[in-house]
Order: structure tokens, then C-alpha cells, then sequence
């Protein structure tokens, strides 16, 4: 855990969801904490500034949940990929049923700092 008196400086978190292996049906919602939600479709990212510390991101599709715990330092640019996938019962469900049942991924991306100042 980082002491916030130390250096104010914020973090940012980004979450996207531009897998090409993304079957781009059904919304991901996450989350981080009770504070910040957002729902992603296909193609979609959000961002959100947040104070350096640890957190758990939740994402979810209304089927399948994951979470992952994550630190963010001061100044730097958290990444996390979403995607929902199809299992290898997709397409025999879709075909009798009209809906496949969808595994959801999350993991993380490299980061970077967002702090930008000239080195010079």
C-alpha cells in the first residue's frame, strides 16, 4: 500500500475491450470498489483516475465473474484487457438454444506512467 501523504499525484486505470478473439455479444460490466462502474461493449474503453493505493477490479457479463487485484503507484497508467469468449459449447448452444454460454477474461496490460514531464 502506498502512503497517499507521500505523493498525491494520481493514477489512472483503463480497461478495453478490443480483443479480436471477442465474440462482441453481451456487455462487461466492472467495476472497481463501490465507487466507479462502467459497462463496455465491443470496441469500447473506459478510464478512470484513481488515488494510489490497492484495488480489486470486478468485471462480469451477467454470467461469469472475475476479479483481479491490483497496485497503483503514484503517476502511473494501470491496462487491463476484457474479453468475452466462446467456449467450444458456443456454437451446439447457440444452434439448439439461441444463446452460448461465454467465458469472460481478464488480464492485465503493460502500464506506463501518465505523468509526462520533460527529462531534458
Amino acid at each position: 500500500m502506498y502512503d497517499k501523504d507521500v505523493d498525491a499525484t494520481p493514477a489512472r486505470v483503463t480497461i478495453d475491450r478490443l480483443s479480436p478473439d471477442d465474440v462482441q455479444q453481451r456487455q462487461v460490466i466492472i467495476s472497481i470498489g463501490d465507487d466507479w462502474r462502467a459497462q463496455l461493449m465491443y470496441g469500447e474503453s473506459a478510464s478512470h483516475e484513481i488515488a494510489p493505493g490497492s484495488y480489486v477490479l470486478k468485471a462480469h457479463n451477467t454470467l461469469v465473474r472475475r476479479k483481479i487485484q491490483f497496485d497503483a503507484k503514484p503517476g502511473e497508467h494501470v491496462k487491463f484487457r476484457v474479453a468475452n469468449l466462446a467456449s467450444r459449447w458456443a456454437l451446439p448452444f447457440l444452434t439448439v438454444m439461441g444463446v452460448a454460454p461465454l467465458n469472460l477474461t481478464l488480464e492485465r496490460a503493460p502500464s506506463e506512467p501518465t505523468d509526462q514531464r520533460s527529462t531534458s
